[in-house]
């Protein structure tokens, strides 16, 4: 889960990371209200999920009521990098003497704290060329991070050593903050490093694993609040179906990130494309089975372009029997509108009780899942395996 700029924000604060001085407003009052706390010019920040929204207009410096009045009208309702901005951030203008770039993520199987000897805007067309002026240290996952790791990494990217401690400082936190907020990645482009040698957060990207939301009851009520907001995204994580909308012609209903990703996969080597990526374990083990198929199926056939569906249960863990139940009654529910072929796929534990179960209820079991995929690439194409 991606947090909003003031969400992350209110996170780095929360462990001792100087932010600016700001507030969240709905519409132009409430941005009035705020800019009036603080000293002008203040910045008035689209609120959108979607990275290069200063490039795309979305970040504003504003001198007057009437200037984050103007600002503040012209944002809301505005799309933004395809996204619709619903708020604003108002914050105090920073002076700065240097804009850096710090960030923990996850790489394979390792985490990296990346610090630049620059940031803002353009940084990622600079990490993503020759990568001087980056230093990318592998933090051990038993001990953390240590100062003198980020020490030796300043020393190389030439900044003055009277910052050291500053920098050292906001790293540990952001690793101690890593760890504990399940983060995949949180980033701060750029980090301002202020005459006083002060180091404040400006902007603030922090993506949280879906996966560890059981055990981040803050981050889960976040993402709960969005449901209402985000349609059919929101709809999805509030059932704990993993769903990437792709734009293909193939549908998909399936369990397991991997199995998924192969069929995906496949479908391309075969010349065609899903229409979204789908991963309903969570669904599944949460007992909200028939509720996720329902919605994808749903979605699925109310969408013209998808020309052929695939369901594929491939398991151990999961009873394919019980699976099979609740497949036979969200089909028989959508029974009227099931235009296009539905090729079904289950392997695994319990699987031949699965598949009776299938086919007594007269849809059709396909024994490979190879053959189900050609078939749907084939009626994707315009014909039929």
């Amino acid at each position: 889960m991606l947090l909003y700029e003031h969400e992350g924000k209110a996170l780095l604060s929360a462990h001792g990371i100087a932010v600016p001085n700001g507030q969240l407003a709905a519409s132009s009052a409430m941005a009035v209200e705020a800019a009036e706390n603080l000293t002008p010019p203040v910045m008035v920040k689209c609120q959108v999920l979607a990275g290069g929204r200063g490039k795309a207009g979305g970040v504003v410096a504003a001198f007057t009521p009437a200037e984050v009045d103007a600002a503040t009208s012209r944002f809301l309702g505005a799309c933004i990098k395809d996204e619709v901005v619903r708020a604003v951030l108002v914050e105090e203008r920073v002076a700065l003497s240097a804009e850096r770039y710090m960030a923990m993520l996850l790489d394979g199987e390792r985490t990296l704290l990346v610090i630049g000897r620059s940031g803002g805007v353009e940084v990622e067309e600079l990490y993503a060329g020759s990568r001087d002026g980056f230093e990318a240290i592998v933090v051990d996952p038993t001990y953390g991070l240590s100062s003198y790791q980020v020490r030796t990494a300043l020393q190389r990217l030439e900044i003055a050593p009277a910052s050291w401690p500053a920098y050292a400082d906001v790293a540990v936190r952001l690793d101690r903050l890593f760890r504990a907020s399940d983060a995949t990645l949180v980033e701060i482009n750029p980090l301002a490093e202020l005459t006083t040698g002060a180091l404040v957060a400006l902007d603030a990207r922090i993506s949280i694993d879906d996966g560890a939301l059981f055990r981040q009851p803050g981050m889960a009520n976040i993402a709960k609040a969005r449901v209402a907001a985000e349609g059919l995204l929101g709809r999805m994580n509030e059932l704990e179906v993993q769903y990437v909308p792709m734009g293909g012609s193939i549908g998909l209903v399936s369990s397991g990130a991997g199995v998924g990703t192969t069929i995906m996969d496949w479908v391309d080597l075969e010349g065609a494309k899903v229409h979204s990526f789908v991963d309903l374990d969570y669904a599944i083990m949460s007992g909200r089975t028939e509720d996720g198929m329902r919605l994808v199926l749903d979605t699925l056939l109310d969408d013209a372009s998808v020309r052929a569906i695939i369901v594929n249960f491939t398991t151990c863990g999961l009873q394919l029997d019980e699976i099979g139940k609740s497949l036979v009654n969200v089909l028989d529910e959508r029974k009227s509108r099931l235009d296009r072929p539905v090729l079904i796929h289950l392997q695994g534990n319990r699987a031949p009780i699965g598949q009776s179960i299938v086919r007594k209820a007269g849809y059709e079991v396909v024994d490979r899942l190879g053959d189900a995929v050609r078939e749907a690439v084939a009626i994707a194409k315009g014909g039929r395996a």
